[in-house]
């Protein structure tokens, strides 16, 4: 996992607060190589954040709580990174379009 992770992950949750979850997540994911204190911080100024309010949701105990519970859920059903697909509660073993097709129809014939 990438060392500024859960700190992205947190961040992006604050920015979803005022309604800049996917602008922000976008522009991390563009520069998930440089993920860093400052550039998260560059990032959310950049896309337009009331500083004070990132800044005080990002330190709510609560949003770490929840990417917590989201990885420890993701560990119980074996995801072992994202995007996760599951099919009727299924990984696909072949992740392309023939693989996820085929369990599909699979499924359906049940």
């Amino acid at each position: 996992m990438h060392p500024f992770a859960e700190k992205a992950s947190i961040a992006a949750l604050a920015a979803a607060e005022q309604d800049k979850y996917e602008e922000f997540s976008s522009a991390l994911l563009k520069d998930f190589k440089n993920l860093n204190d400052q550039t998260i911080k560059k990032h959310a100024e950049a896309v337009g954040l009331d500083m004070e309010k990132f800044n005080a949701a990002s330190s709510n105990p609560a949003l770490k709580k929840q990417i917590q519970e989201d990885l420890k859920l993701g560990s119980s059903v074996k995801v072992r990174g994202v995007p996760a697909i599951f099919i009727n509660g299924r990984m696909p073993k072949q992740r392309s379009l023939a693989g996820f097709s085929k369990m599909v129809e699979e499924e359906l014939k049940k």
